[in-house]
């Protein structure tokens, strides 16, 4: 059966054995003004995106239903895909589907979005 390292942890200590050490816990800590520089350059969270133009503009996006339904994510860069409880709300944002994507592709950042998934 496999444990995480902290529960094996407390199982050598309760044995009396030594604990385990990987690479991880022999290196030393990093500051966290350099994690997050490091993080922000690999996820590229300065950089505009679409994700986050798609959330600023969301109310003009969907109108009246905004408040109903969520963004998920972008899936391969090009289908968004939106999570809408109401089955009634569902229907209505298939029959304006088209005019929502034409919404998003006319937002900056937004252009590579063709397709919308609406999921329950």
């Amino acid at each position: 059966m496999n444990f995480s390292k902290n529960t094996e942890d407390i199982i050598a200590d309760f044995r009396g054995l030594p604990r385990t050490t990987t690479a991880s816990s022999k290196r030393p800590p990093m500051l966290l003004d350099n994690l997050l520089v490091l993080l922000t350059e690999r996820y590229k969270l300065e950089e505009p995106s679409a994700e986050r133009t798609l959330v600023e503009h969301w109310g003009e996006i969907f109108g009246s239903i905004a408040g109903r339904c969520n963004p998920v994510r972008i899936k391969d860069d090009h289908t968004l895909v939106v999570s809408v409880t109401n089955q009634t709300l569902r229907s209505e944002l298939q029959f304006r589907k088209r005019s929502i994507i034409k919404k998003i592709q006319s937002l900056p950042n937004c252009k590579t979005v063709r397709e919308l998934v609406i999921r329950g």
